[in-house]
């Protein structure tokens, strides 16, 4: 299991603190989603202070090489990986070996290392919902998740984009990361877990955006199970057979 996928899986059971106990730590937020940092390989190597920034993991754009060795050390304690339409399988190795957790990508032209590595998650380029053919085999072949590109663009968030990453979701077998654009209100951060949203990925040069969403995580309140499909299915009408039984 690689780091990212061990975050996402503490983030679908955690508890958050009862109240009382003081300010909340990051991973004691309800909301079920975590915080990705998006940057270029060289904004790390100019500025290794970013890797310090509030959020659970990094992804670079390193074009699908290797990244610098400043960048290698700033992201030593960090989950990190890289994103690129195409990885070849030298580009791969060498991300590994410099600790890369993860990496998002497009099909075409991607080595097939990419998946099926325990110790690597692999996340899909989509535009959108998929066909019946085409997510069925992205979980035969067992991608770790999907990434949706400009899924959340736009001033307010409305139920049809809801519904667009609920249909995503229910195709997939893991994780579904999808990248913001501004600040999400707590009401907005828990549709999107709801809707089933995993990960928001944001600019990681954006410090002001990255407090003001963590803030906001940590008022969602934790996710609870819905009595509404067994109270209506209690109050639906008997069919005929039942009902001479």
């Amino acid at each position: 299991m690689s780091k990212l996928e061990d975050l996402f899986r503490r983030a679908a059971t955690r508890t958050p603190q009862p109240l009382g106990f003081g300010t909340a730590a990051r991973d004691e937020s309800g909301s079920g989603i975590l915080l990705i940092g998006y940057a270029r390989s060289q904004d790390i190597s100019k500025s290794p202070e970013l890797s310090k920034a509030d959020v659970d993991a990094i992804v670079l754009d390193s074009r699908g090489k290797a990244v610098s060795k400043t960048a290698a050390n700033a992201l030593e304690n960090a989950v990190w990986g890289s994103e690129n339409a195409q990885f070849d399988a030298e580009g791969i190795e060498e991300l590994k070996g410099q600790g890369c957790d993860f990496l998002i990508f497009d099909a075409a032209d991607t080595s097939s290392m990419a998946v099926n590595d325990d110790d690597l998650s692999s996340f899909l380029h989509v535009s959108g919902e998929l066909d019946r053919m085409t997510a069925a085999a992205v979980n035969v072949l067992g991608f770790t998740g999907l990434s949706l590109v400009d899924a959340l663009e736009g001033s307010s968030l409305d139920v049809q984009q809801l519904i667009d990453l609920a249909k995503l979701q229910a195709q997939v077998e893991g994780p579904l990361l999808v990248r913001g654009a501004r600040v999400y209100a707590t009401s907005e951060i828990t549709a999107l877990r709801n809707a089933g949203v995993n990960a928001l990925l944001v600019a990681l040069d954006d410090a002001e955006t990255i407090k003001e969403i963590r803030e906001n995580m940590r008022q969602v309140q934790p996710k609870r199970s819905s009595s509404r499909s067994s109270s209506w299915s209690a109050l639906a009408p008997h069919s005929p057979d039942e009902e001479d039984e």
